[in-house]
């Protein structure tokens, strides 16, 4: 129901001054994209199914959706290229408890666009579209294969914080730490 909610608002933002992005979801359905969100921000996960920090993550990135989505934030799932089959990415979904919507960015429009190069990769735009944050989702990941026992910034929630008391956001990006996309 939740996501059926967030295609809706997607497909209601669309207006001719800004750019729109087609996707495909896992089911093969078409959704237009406005770079500019109809809620209050808009958060772009970019996730890779066999990630294994993308796996690790999926506990953070429940708790972020349950306490920002009904807020007004919207959240999405960006699978970057083709590698994965319908299969791959449905069984992550599953596995994981992924609540987010899953698109394909099989032409990399949006990995492009952002410069995104890691999986798990965040990327929040306000209004306008314009990017306000970019990169971890917080610092319990600081190498490839180091994790820290206590997490100590938690960068992309209190970016949403920031955005929902209209306030700053006092780091805009972060070195995000994962799997290379291809």
């Amino acid at each position: 129901m939740n996501k059926l909610l967030f295609c809706a608002l997607f497909c209601a933002c669309l207006s001719a001054s800004a750019q729109t992005f087609s996707f495909k979801s896992n089911e093969g359905s078409i959704f237009l994209m406005n770079e500019s969100p109809g809620g209050k921000a808009r958060v772009y996960y970019f996730l890779s199914p066999e990630c294994p920090l993308c796996q690790s993550y999926s506990l953070t990135i429940r708790n972020i959706y349950a306490e920002f989505a009904k807020q007004g934030i919207e959240m999405v799932g960006i699978i970057p290229g083709n590698d994965f089959s319908n299969k791959d990415i449905l069984e992550y979904e599953i596995k994981y408890k992924i609540p987010l919507m899953l698109l394909r960015d099989e032409q990399l429009m949006l990995v492009k666009k952002y410069n995104v190069t890691i999986t798990p990769e965040v990327v929040l735009v306000n209004t306008q579209g314009k990017v306000i944050y970019q990169g971890r989702i917080d610092n319990w990941a600081y190498e490839l294969g180091k994790k820290r026992k206590v997490i100590t910034e938690y960068n992309l929630k209190d970016a949403l914080t920031s955005v929902l008391l209209n306030k700053p956001i006092s780091v805009s990006k972060t070195k995000a730490v994962g799997c290379y996309i291809e």
